[in-house]
């Protein structure tokens, strides 16, 4: 299966199923096109964001196979956590703070590879 974790893979393997890649890239593509001080670019990015979160689930079972609910959620997390470490709506809505962001997204990739290990 072309993205779902499976307890043989290792470490890196785990951490690049985990992140959602693919959905990181079309929020921040969305983010460069909506310009800055843009009269609703706060209600723009939010509702991007929610499309884009809700759109996870089926991406991963329809495009990539993923059949596990588990790393499902944990690569719904994976993306708010991208998405406060990048600011988008938090920081347009005054709800960001940068450093705890970025803290919070280094902790994150590193441990949800090392506590993700689904049964065969």
């Amino acid at each position: 299966m072309a993205r779902e974790v499976a307890q043989t893979n290792h470490y890196t393997d785990r951490l690049l199923k985990l992140i959602p890649s693919e959905i990181v890239a079309a929020y921040l593509v969305i983010e460069g096109i909506i310009p800055s001080g843009a009269t609703h670019g706060a209600l723009v990015s939010l509702i991007a964001a929610l499309v884009l979160l809700i759109l996870i689930p089926f991406y991963l079972r329809k495009t990539m196979a993923v059949k596990r609910t588990g790393q499902i959620i944990l690569t719904m997390v994976s993306f708010v956590i991208w998405i406060y470490s990048l600011g988008g709506p938090f920081a347009l809505y005054g709800i960001h703070v940068g450093y705890v962001g970025s803290v919070l997204l280094v902790l994150w990739t590193l441990v949800i590879p090392l506590v993700y290990k689904p049964a065969t």
